[in-house]
């Protein structure tokens, strides 16, 4: 049997694999802040975050809402975030390389959309088993040394 199929019976990767789990997910989505909305799109996401695509510097600690059409619902998805990190044009992360943008930690969604985010990582997992881990989390980043707002 191949390890294809053999990983697939084996279910769900650990929780530990899944809270650290980012995935592409190119998507437009409309990030409301204090002053105005603007569209902006997503690039990749998981449990704790994810990561848009902007010019304009956002400040760290930030908070915004992001909210963006789920695949295969009427219900957007929506979560309160904050701006966890800034990433500028031209600035290489030992990881991968990402246009310039902003990290946005997820503070508060409701549950239903945790679940449907959760399922979303299942499934990608389940068709993709041999996925990469993109960005590692916050706080871990800057002591791997792969925290964009380390100089």
């Amino acid at each position: 049997m191949s390890r294809v199929f053999a990983r697939a019976r084996e279910g769900p990767p650990p929780e530990k694999v899944l809270r650290q789990l980012r995935i592409p997910f190119v998507r437009r989505a409309t990030m409301a802040r204090a002053e105005a909305e603007e569209d902006v799109f997503i690039i990749d996401i998981g449990l704790s975050g994810a990561f848009i695509e902007r010019e304009r510097e956002m400040p760290v600690n930030e908070p915004v809402e992001i909210r963006f059409g789920w695949p295969g619902s009427e219900v957007p998805f929506r979560a309160q975030c904050r701006v966890a990190w800034w990433h500028p044009a031209g600035s290489h992360l030992v990881s991968k390389s990402l246009p310039p943008g902003a990290g946005l930690e997820f503070t508060e969604m409701s549950e239903a959309d945790r679940g449907r985010l959760r399922a979303l990582l299942v499934e990608y997992c389940s068709r993709h088993p041999q996925v990469r881990r993109f960005l590692r989390h916050w706080p871990e980043t800057e002591r791997q040394g792969d925290d964009p707002t380390a100089g």
